[in-house]
């Protein structure tokens, strides 16, 4: 933001050196000019100028100065050799009032020019010359400009603390203020961080500029990236962008492409239209009374960022009426589904994604984000109400504590925590999940909800421990270590299940009823010890009311393949339907199963009860947390913790 009063000492001092000149000018023209320039003004200034090409000086009331190949000279710590070079430099300048201190030019063309900005380690600035005193500190210093005009040009600034850099292309840029009184026009097109930009417009007259009594008008319209932007307001102090008071709009706004010429990190979310009140200046800046709707989702709320520190800080407490959670598959390296944009296809009969979300730009911004909805939409099922969620992002590590939501007539709990990647350690996960009496026929037996899954029903609660390494959702869970586990009661499945498991499956361990009313499920109890991303199973058991469904194996989510053994067991003693183990496998993809033939007489055996594997004890208090006391599970669980478990001699398995 400094651009303006930087340049405009460059400026200001080169012209003075001019000046200062005028005798050897009259007496030998361009040659002593240059002269001039690569040796007095060049050891005033503590800089070296060059002039590589012809310096040529047509004298007049108005004279007009071209040189070609001129070149300033960076500071010795600096990351490049020059500051400032251009292939032409041509302005028009009045001497009579250089000679009486005031600087009054009709008119200056830069072609192919450069200029690079930067500060060291330490904090200095390459711009502190020995004439940085030239540059105007008020608005009324500011010089009398006619017209300044550049074409492809650069003006580059590197913070030598970040290694921060922000790039500005000029293919070209007009700013024409041909009376003190009128409006001053602009008109720019280029790029900023390699995005294009466009903007037009007019700003206050030079006369405005000079006069500190008033706000200085501004009212500009154009396009950042694909990102339509207006501004209408007015500047307190215009050479330092500061004491900003304006009115911003977006329409067709693609924040990840704005994020990345602020040099703020954002995740690719939905076109977005939206308004606010702009404020601040000198890098602080505030955004109030937002207001903005993207996707099928909507924001309001305020948002402070200070550029000024080492690296942007940004602070927001937004809420929202609605919103859709497919708006923000972006944020872990999706595509948002509005956006109808097909994200790649599985490689390798694989479907985990292997997207990688950018985190080497976490380090980028540290952000202190409070956020409250009323109702979130999700990809199906019940919507998630009274969110509320708090997001803190330092030095790159990101910890979101709570996340907390209803849903169902349950609650979920989510913590996270996330390192990235450093020179000694892989970017690294913390989470747990805690997930209480969520009721399944709310959250599943929606209108919008396939026919197989509306009379699907049940409390269901659990939780998840996890530890992984990676930066995409397939590297996590390829890496994960932990612990999880899943409990539910009174629940049922529909009898269009059949649709998606085949008829003999489902005979075979005796949870398949013929007719049409649904599959009754007492209890489902599954507990999963996780270690370098294989889910070995500790405890699986199904309690319907003809059979016990115990089972064992594992799943492993680097390869996406799966081994489960499922064995039945009758309640009663019975030969209609001797049940047979399954195993169950194959791949995410593509599962398929197996029945284990066995002797008549084991299967008989294993009919009787005999041999069930009852959960262990220390699982009690997890299912009570998650369904909540005297839930339906306590009937399977071992009598030596439960005294509601059957007495010995009943008709159920021991």
């Amino acid at each position: 933001m400094r651009g303006l009063r930087i340049t405009a000492g460059i400026v200001a001092g080169l012209l003075v050196l001019v000046a200062a000149c005028g005798l050897a000018l009259w007496l030998g023209g361009g040659p002593v000019l240059a002269w001039a320039l690569e040796h007095p003004v060049s050891a005033a200034i503590g800089r070296q100028i060059s002039v590589d090409g012809p310096l040529r000086v047509r004298w007049g009331y108005s004279s007009h100065i071209v040189a070609e190949n001129i070149r300033v000279a960076n500071a010795s710590w600096g990351s490049k050799k020059d500051m400032f070079s251009a292939r032409r430099l041509e302005f028009d300048v009045f001497l009579s009032g250089l000679l009486r201190g005031k600087i009054d030019t009709q008119d200056i063309r830069l072609e192919h020019a450069q200029l690079l900005l930067e500060t060291s380690r330490e904090g200095q600035h390459n711009w502190d010359v020995a004439l940085s005193g030239a540059a105007p500190q008020h608005r009324h210093q500011f010089p009398k400009l006619r017209h300044l005009a550049a074409e492809e040009s650069e003006l580059t600034f590197r913070n030598g603390e970040t290694g921060a850099v922000t790039d500005l292309g000029i293919d070209n840029l007009d700013i024409a203020a041909p009376q003190p009184q009128s409006p001053i026009k602009i008109a720019l097109t280029g790029s900023l961080q390699k995005q294009p930009i466009r903007l037009a417009g007019t700003i206050g007259a030079l006369a405005d500029l000079r006069d500190a009594s008033k706000p200085y008008p501004v009212k500009l319209d154009g396009t950042l990236g694909r990102s339509r932007v207006t501004i209408d307001g007015t500047l307190g102090e215009p050479l330092d962008v500061a004491g900003v008071d304006a009115r911003l709009s977006l329409d067709h706004a693609r924040l990840a492409e704005i994020g990345t010429m602020l040099g703020v990190p954002i995740p690719e979310l939905p076109v977005l239209r939206g308004t606010a009140r702009l404020s601040g200046g000198e890098g602080k800046w505030g955004l109030s009374a937002l207001t903005v709707a993207f996707g099928h989702s909507d924001l309001e709320g305020g948002i402070a960022i200070d550029t000024t520190g080492k690296v942007p800080a940004l602070r927001a407490n937004l809420t929202a009426r609605t919103v859709d959670l497919r708006d923000f598959n972006g944020v872990y390296g999706g595509k948002p589904t509005t956006d109808a944009q097909p994200g790649p296809a599985p490689r390798n009969g694989l479907i985990i994604p292997d997207t990688p979300l950018d985190t080497s730009k976490l380090p980028g911004v540290n952000a202190d984000l409070t956020f409250d909805a009323t109702r979130i939409e999700s990809t199906g099922g019940a919507p998630l109400e009274r969110i509320s969620l708090g997001l803190q992002l330092k030095d790159g590590e990101l910890n979101i504590a709570p996340l907390r939501f209803e849903t169902a007539r349950g609650d979920v709990d989510f913590k996270l925590h996330y390192t990235p990647f450093t020179r000694t350690t892989p970017p690294r996960l913390h989470a747990t999940v805690d997930i209480r009496h969520v009721d399944l026929h709310k959250l599943l037996g929606g209108p919008g909800q396939p026919e197989m899954l509306r009379e699907t029903a049940g409390i269901v609660g659990g939780y998840a421990k996890i530890v992984g390494t990676g930066v995409s959702l397939r590297q996590l869970l390829s890496d994960m270590n932990g612990e999880a586990g899943i409990f539910m009661e009174n629940g049922r499945i529909s009898q269009l299940l059949e649709q998606g498991v085949p008829l003999d499956l489902l005979g075979a361990l005796g949870v398949y009823v013929s007719g049409d009313k649904p599959v009754p499920i007492n209890c489902l109890m599954g507990r999963f010890e996780i270690k370098n991303g294989i889910a070995a199973i500790s405890t699986l058991l199904l309690d319907t009311a003809a059979t016990i469904v115990t089972g064992d194996g594992s799943i492993n989510f680097p390869s996406e393949t799966f081994l489960v053994t499922l064995k039945p067991y009758n309640k009663h003693f019975t030969l209609v339907a001797v049940r047979a183990p399954v195993d169950v496998h194959g791949t995410f993809a593509k599962p398929t199963y197996d029945f284990r033939r066995g002797p008549l007489m084991k299967r008989l055996g294993q009919a009787l009860g005999l041999g069930v594997l009852f959960p262990p004890a220390a699982l009690v208090p997890l299912v009570d947390t998650g369904l909540g006391e005297n839930n339906a599970c306590h009937k399977v669980l071992p009598a030596k913790t439960n005294p509601n478990h059957p007495a010995e001699g009943s008709s159920a398995p021991r």
